[in-house]
């Protein structure tokens, strides 16, 4: 398929994150976990929270519980807000104190595919419940690490304290359809596999492309939740067999008639699975608006 542009994809904007932490004069990896950790735990003394310390460094406490028993796990979207801190260290003191950072989020909508085996933010999402409010204290390799930020506002080595509320969990099926009823686009047929297919663009006297044949297409994909394409053919094409693409995108073009054209939605199991690629993150649903050109 055509290289793929690239793509930011991130579910939180740290860019004003400003604290004061150790200085990285040196340090070790073990040394920089063990000043956090120390940072950390004496900020939920302070504090008076009573919270679990996983052997990642991350800290958690639920703040308020909520009522639902739904639950993220491995492969399934979250949907939450949050507000963030920097834990500082002043200098007359060897109390553990929080600076506020960045509340952009505390209303708008976060996203996240949670993979089970990535620590940090993951691990606490993963102890929530739809309408839970927690609080997650984060050693610096899960923030800015070593480097801090790019216009020097946050130093390196420095915990965060993250205030979460998770609002919703979502399977990649529920992502789909609620995609498709807020862009109003009704499937012509959803396959056994899970792939929605919209025709936009109809030939009925096309020929349908055959295995072995080349097919000169012209399409552009996007993430559900990304009103711009990681990649397209842009005004030009692109040529490739049926089989040479990922199962979702080679069914929907199986789908089609020359001088056709449609849009299709398809899980992760049908792209890029729980691996992602390059710009797409494990367990995304992908869209491509596709057009079938011709079949030589």
């Amino acid at each position: 398929m055509h290289k793929l542009q690239s793509f930011i994809f991130g579910a939180l904007l740290l860019s004003t994150m400003a604290a004061c932490h150790t200085d990285d004069v040196g340090l070790t990896d073990q040394e920089i976990f063990q000043s956090d950790e120390a940072d950390i735990l004496n900020y939920a003394t302070t504090k008076g929270l009573s919270g679990t310390l996983t052997s990642t460094g991350v800290y958690y406490v639920s703040t308020k519980p909520g009522s639902s028993s739904v639950s993220p796990a491995n492969g399934l979207e979250v949907e939450y807000n949050s507000t963030f801190y920097a834990l500082s260290r002043s200098s007359s003191t060897t109390a553990v104190t929080e600076r506020f950072v960045d509340s952009t989020y505390a209303t708008k909508s976060s996203y996240s595919y949670i993979v089970a085996t990535n620590p940090g933010i993951t691990e606490g999402l993963l102890r929530m419940h739809e309408g839970e409010q927690a609080t997650i204290l984060l050693p610096s390799i899960y923030a800015f690490g070593r480097t801090g930020t790019t216009n020097g506002a946050v130093p390196p080595n420095t915990p965060v304290r993250v205030d979460v509320t998770l609002k919703r969990v979502r399977t990649e099926d529920q992502q789909i359809n609620e995609y498709l009823t807020a862009n109003k686009l009704t499937p012509s047929e959803v396959s056994t596999t899970g792939l929605r297919i919209v025709k936009t663009v109809t030939n009925s006297t096309g020929a349908t492309p055959a295995s072995g044949q080349t097919l000169v297409i012209r399409y552009k994909g996007k993430l559900l939740r990304s009103a711009s394409a990681f990649d397209s053919t842009g005004t030009g094409t692109y040529s490739g067999a049926l089989g040479n693409f990922v199962p979702g995108f080679s069914e929907g073009l199986a789908k089609l008639k020359v001088g056709e054209q449609a849009i299709i939605v398809f899980p992760s199991r049908l792209g890029y699975g729980s691996d992602g690629r390059s710009v797409i993150p494990p367990y995304a649903p992908l869209r491509f608006d596709i057009e079938l050109v011709s079949v030589q």
